[in-house]
């Protein structure tokens, strides 16, 4: 999440809870902890906080939220420890290989990238990629 985001977070949860105490300091505090974090995955936490009741929402509610979510998503792709996907690295190349597993694992918690194509997977590897894989 960029600054600007971090922003419109804010000035998002102003209007959802307008009794909270927001002032001109806290997108800055607020960046600094979301700064990892997706806008779409921070205003969604935001949205099932207040959902669940809450009246006020702190910064460490939302990536609370945000942490349990992706965790839910990766979970769900194809069952406990199987992977979404073919990593696109050498399994001989134990760096690489644990580099794309970790993508995958990123990719897969992200509320806004899709999985990868398997022509897109293919092509990284330098191998022939079959006409059926190619549409």
């Amino acid at each position: 999440m960029n600054a600007e985001e971090t922003v419109a977070l804010t000035r998002y949860v102003r209007a959802i809870c307008p009794g909270q105490r927001i002032d001109e300091y806290t997108p800055d505090a607020w960046h600094d902890v979301l700064a990892p974090y997706e806008l779409a995955d921070a205003r969604a936490a935001v949205v099932a906080l207040v959902d669940s009741g809450a009246v006020f929402v702190g910064v460490g509610e939302i990536t609370t939220k945000i942490r349990q979510t992706r965790a839910h998503r990766v979970r769900h792709i194809h069952g406990p420890g199987q992977s979404p996907e073919i990593p696109d690295a050498d399994p001989d190349d134990v760096t690489a290989y644990l580099a794309a597993l970790r993508a995958q694992r990123i990719r897969a918690a992200s509320a806004t990238t899709h999985r990868r194509s398997l022509n897109e997977l293919l092509t990284g590897t330098g191998r022939r990629i079959p006409e059926e894989v190619r549409r």
